[in-house]
Order: C-alpha cells, then sequence, then structure tokens
C-alpha cells in the first residue's frame, strides 16, 4: 500500500503510461478540438457544423458508478420531463448561430479578403484609423462620413 503522498505521484505516473498508449480517446495535448482547426482557423463548414446543436439523451446519460443504474434511470426521467424546454432551448440557440453565422459571412463579404492588411498599411502616421485613398487624400465612398 501507498501513503497520500505517493499516491498522486502513482495516478499521474498511470495516466501518463496510459496516454502514451492511446488511452482517453479524444483527449490530446489541445483535446479534440484541435485536430478540426486547420491552422488555427476552422473552415465555414466545421462552423456550420457547429452552429447546429443536437443533444442525444442517450449517448449523454450514463453513470460509470458500479451501483449507477439507478442514478441513471432518474436522469432518464428528468430529461423525458424536462424534454419540450430542452428541444426549446436548442432551437432557440441553434437558430443564434446560425443567424451569426450569416452575419459574419456577411461581414466578411463587406470587409473582402485581406482587408486588415491593406487597412492598416493605407492609414497615414497623421490621423489613424482614417483611410487614405492612392492620391494621399480622405477616402471617399459609401461608408464615408
Amino acid at each position: 500500500m501507498t501513503s497520500p503522498e505517493e499516491a498522486g505521484g502513482v495516478a499521474a505516473d498511470a495516466a501518463r503510461l496510459r496516454r502514451a498508449a492511446g488511452g482517453y480517446a479524444g483527449v490530446g495535448s489541445g483535446g479534440e478540438l484541435d485536430a478540426t482547426i486547420v491552422a488555427g482557423e476552422p473552415s465555414r463548414e466545421l462552423l456550420a457544423h457547429w452552429a447546429v446543436i443536437e443533444i442525444e439523451p442517450e449517448e449523454i446519460l450514463y453513470s460509470t458508478r458500479s451501483g449507477g443504474a439507478p442514478i441513471t434511470w432518474v436522469k432518464r426521467l428528468l430529461v423525458r420531463l424536462l424534454r419540450q424546454y430542452f428541444v426549446e432551448l436548442e432551437a432557440r440557440q441553434t437558430r443564434f448561430n446560425i443567424a451569426l453565422l450569416e452575419r459574419l459571412d456577411g461581414l466578411e463579404a463587406r470587409v473582402g479578403p485581406g482587408a486588415g492588411e491593406e487597412r492598416s498599411a493605407s492609414t497615414g502616421p497623421d490621423s489613424p484609423g482614417e483611410e487614405r485613398s492612392a492620391t494621399g487624400g480622405r477616402a471617399t465612398g459609401p461608408d464615408s462620413p
């Protein structure tokens, strides 16, 4: 038997060995999310997939305890009784997420690719935040004051 002081180190070593052997599926250095993002920015399709919230109670309601069947049964009963509220909550959050993606798409289309780099290069030192045209004057256009 080990002392409480040694137990923490033994548990950490066992966890380290299990991770090295491929245990703890879905948990890596940065988690499962890092594997889906390439170059630090998720694709539009991946954002759309994440925006839709779908919760399957069968997948998330379980107990790891040895006598956990009654606890799981109570959890399933509560979810069934509150299902109407959960569905409404999922629907509202999904609508918000999709509307937010559409707004983001609109802003990206309006600004255009690489606009942040162009804006910082074209701003003059005498008036920060003001865009300059190619001739050196203030930029004119539909968004100009």
